[in-house]
């Protein structure tokens, strides 16, 4: 039985108190377009998951499905214009963010003051293997770094490349957490003499993005009513509240803009920006990509909350990459081998079938326009069906638990392109894949 935690903003106004309550959303296929877009139009409503497909989750006679926070007004306009069925999500935004940390940074949440200064340390302490580089700068002006890890670096020049990154939504911070953690964790193996770790270092470069909105991550810490802050911090200009704030960076990429499932509203958690890569952040990135193109081999951006991993393209569900069906073996060797160690079950799909479709986002660019052969966005935990309430608060005690499952995920995932053999369950279930959904599009 769910637990009901109502959030109560009191506003001093002649229409009185609004309370601001987590919900899942029910609804029928015939309701999405619609409530798509009133969601996507509403300042008040902020999308902790986006609309996407229940048949992948769980059983229900309800086709689609979203998380959503929100005022009770907005909540009686689902139900009475959508007839969306709600269930109450136990949460907790109380909990205290620590300031002062011991014993390193590792497995913890901290502050972007204390990743710069780590990352820096690390690269200090392993000369021979880490290189910490500026690649822009925030909004806010604070640096965004990318740390480099490889082996031998007088051939580092031909080596394929691999990127993952972390934290371009604020409020998201196990994936920063996550980020951090495999980087730690790859520099131990590397130094115990791990024969996978010191082979992929030899033939590839791995580059890591921990945070790369450190203005919205800061004020999600720092902020007592806006734990749970999407964006970055650009304020608006652009004709509507100008005391709105924001870019969702993840609708910024210079990729299909403002073709699907983002907004022109300043409001809107999923402001696509006044224009195609508009911020510093996402521009930062792309530059840097781009300088390196076509080396990349495999892009994967860390978000949560949902226990997915989504594979190319987002902003339209009638294209799939021309390599689905090996961007699919790689991503369930990994998933399978998180799910025979640690007996853990991560999903895999295409985004725009599994989420609702929105463009502007990193994996479309990065294939498309960076040329990387396998992108992905990765939802780390909670898992959707985890009913306890933790969404994007997850435990901090949790932590290396959740990253040391990513970390045995991604070995594998590397490995596969040092020839490691695909099992032929993962071949056959990619095949039947690619052919299901042909039938859907040709449907």
């Amino acid at each position: 039985m769910l637990q009901l935690f109502i959030y109560c903003v009191f506003v001093i106004q002649i229409r009185g108190i609004f309370c601001e309550q987590v919900v899942r959303t029910l609804i029928k296929a015939k309701y999405v377009k619609d409530m798509s877009l009133f969601i996507n139009s509403s300042p008040d409503i902020d999308q902790w998951l986006s609309l996407r497909s229940t048949k992948s989750y769980f059983d229900s006679d309800y086709e689609y499905f979203a998380d959503l926070k929100l005022n009770n007004q907005s909540l009686a306009y689902l139900v009475d214009k959508f007839k969306a069925e709600i269930k109450f999500l136990d949460t907790n935004s109380t909990r205290k963010v620590k300031r002062l940390v011991k014993n390193g940074i590792v497995g913890k949440y901290v502050s972007y003051d204390e990743i710069t200064e780590w990352m820096l340390k690390m690269a200090k302490e392993n000369r021979d293997l880490v290189r910490v580089t500026r690649i822009g700068r925030s909004f806010e002006n604070r640096q965004i770094y990318v740390l480099k890890m490889s082996s031998k670096w007088r051939s580092w020049q031909s080596k394929p490349l691999f990127l993952f990154d972390s934290g371009i939504h604020a409020r998201e911070w196990l994936s920063v957490a996550t980020n951090i953690f495999l980087i730690d964790k790859l520099i131990k193996q590397f130094r115990a003499n791990d024969a996978g770790v010191v082979r992929i270092f030899q033939n590839f470069e791995l580059h890591f993005v921990p945070l790369l909105n450190p203005d919205g991550y800061e004020y999600s810490r720092q902020s007592v009513l806006n734990r749970f802050w999407r964006k970055n911090m650009r304020q608006s200009s652009n004709g509507f509240d100008h005391t709105c704030y924001g870019v969702d960076l993840n609708r910024n990429f210079d990729h299909k803009w403002m073709v699907s499932g983002a907004s022109a509203n300043p409001c809107s958690e999923i402001y696509a920006g006044s224009h195609a890569a508009s911020e510093p952040e996402i521009k930062a990135l792309q530059d840097y990509m781009m300088r390196k193109s076509p080396k990349w081999l495999s892009h994967i951006s860390m978000h949560s909350y949902g226990a997915i991993w989504l594979a190319p393209y987002s902003y339209s569900r009638e294209h799939l990459p021309d390599n689905f069906q090996e961007t699919c073996q790689k991503a369930l060797t990994a998933i399978y081998t998180i799910e025979e160690k640690h007996g853990f079950s991560f999903r895999f799909g295409v985004a725009s079938h599994e989420l609702y479709e929105a463009s502007g986002c990193s994996e479309d660019w990065s294939k498309d326009i960076a040329k990387v052969n396998h992108t992905f966005v990765i939802e780390l935990k909670p898992d959707i069906t985890d009913y306890s309430g933790m969404g994007f608060e997850y435990p901090e005690e949790k932590i290396h638990q959740a990253a040391i499952e990513i970390y045995d995920g991604f070995l594998e995932y590397i490995k596969t392109f040092l020839g490691s053999a695909i099992q032929n369950r993962i071949v056959n279930e990619c095949r039947n894949r690619l052919n299901w959904i042909k039938e859907i599009q040709n449907y």
